[in-house]
């Protein structure tokens, strides 16, 4: 019951937020973007929360802008996929394996992380390194959601790909949607509440 007001009260700050992204109103947005990962934090399990607790510290060093916040940023959200991972693993109730009974799930995770880092393999200078671990890291977290069978993970992990690979793409290769900032949030937040949601593996899936 708390999980659901608290990710009640999340939608409605992330369809906010959203909206003033995708218009380009940036000051407002320091009343709702710092607001949404503690208030998807209660109910849940300890490493979902910090999972989420360290998606809202880089949330709040990219809306402060500039290189050092967002490589304050870049290590926040690298530390929340390695603990999206341990708190993955540890979830009961969602069945492991399913990437590895049949690995072809992986091919567009792979092809994307591939396609994606090639292009701005020539484009991040002095970036490049930490570019690429922090993709090997979000790769690793989106294969593992899949692995694990739970729907609500998977499509969180492979949100949350496209949200960071948006965000890259636009820095880095100066790829820019219409918009485009709305589209990362709208990408991320869902991403965040979907691997926030305590899950049951199909029964195919389990195995």
């Amino acid at each position: 019951m708390v999980a659901r007001r608290a990710t009640a009260v999340f939608v409605a700050l992330a369809a906010a937020d959203t909206v003033l992204a995708a218009t380009g109103r940036d000051r407002p947005r320091w009343l709702t973007k710092p607001l949404l990962m503690p208030a998807l934090i209660p109910g849940r399990d300890r490493r979902t929360q910090s999972a989420l607790a360290l998606g809202g510290v880089g949330d709040v060093a990219l809306l402060a802008g500039g290189e050092a916040a967002f490589t304050a940023g870049l290590a926040s959200f690298l530390a929340g996929h390695l603990m999206w991972i341990s708190a993955l693993r540890r979830r009961p109730g969602n069945g492991p394996g399913r990437v590895r009974s049949r690995p072809a799930l992986a091919a567009p995770y792979v092809a994307a992380f591939g396609a994606v880092n090639a292009y701005l393999w020539p484009r991040t200078g002095r970036d490049r390194i930490p570019v690429i671990a922090y993709s090997t890291a979000l790769l690793a977290m989106s294969l593992t959601a899949l692995d694990r069978g739970s729907p609500a993970a998977a499509a969180g992990g492979a949100l949350f790909l496209v949200s960071d690979s948006l965000l890259a793409l636009e820095k880095f290769g100066g790829v820019r949607l219409p918009a485009h900032e709305g589209l990362v949030m709208a990408t991320y937040s869902s991403a965040q509440a979907l691997l926030a949601t305590p899950g049951t593996a199909p029964a195919a899936a389990a195995g």
